[in-house]
């Protein structure tokens, strides 16, 4: 589990101290293209270790599309300016075309905390991904490991949202 560091408390202090806030917009886009699959890695896997069970491949298997998907969104997040005019999804042409962007603080808590812990899913999943191993699945303590990492994203969004939540006026 990614565990926030102490530098990471100070992007935090900074975010309060220095009032910086997240577009509305911003967070639709990572509450819908993050959040919400996140959400669903925690029902699936939360599934099969209440059942005492592994988690089959093809169940792993859409756990690692997820999170490369997932990856896929931080990047336009973290560079706005690579998305595409043909881009199919219209919030991040909205984004494109309103120039939005993450502030540096939050942009440098967001995109290392929420990769490492995608990274760290993807790892756990993977090694258990073979073809040639019909079967197998993500053993059940493996599958704690994912649940843990899956539960400090949740409480890490959840975290960042209330600190950089557009307030009215100060």
């Amino acid at each position: 589990m990614a565990n926030i560091l102490p530098e990471d408390e100070e992007f935090f202090e900074r975010i309060e101290k220095e009032h910086i806030q997240v577009d509305p917009l911003l967070w639709n886009i990572i509450y819908q293209h993050i959040g919400d699959p996140v959400i669903v890695i925690n029902l699936t896997v939360r599934y099969y270790l209440d059942n005492g069970e592994p988690i089959p491949q093809d169940e792993a298997k859409k756990i690692l599309i997820s999170t490369k998907r997932m990856a896929e969104i931080i990047s336009k997040i973290h560079k706005p300016e690579s998305i595409t005019s043909d881009e199919k999804d219209p919030l991040f042409r909205m984004i494109k075309e309103k120039g939005l962007k993450l502030d540096a603080v939050t942009d440098e808590l967001f995109t290392q905390y929420i990769r490492n812990d995608l990274n760290l899913i993807s790892i756990a999943v993977g090694m258990y991904i073979d073809p040639s191993k019909e079967g197998q699945g993500v053993p059940v303590e493996e599958g704690r490991r994912i649940l843990e990492n899956i539960r400090s994203t949740m409480s890490f969004l959840d975290r960042l949202r209330i600190a950089t939540y557009k307030k009215e006026a100060y």
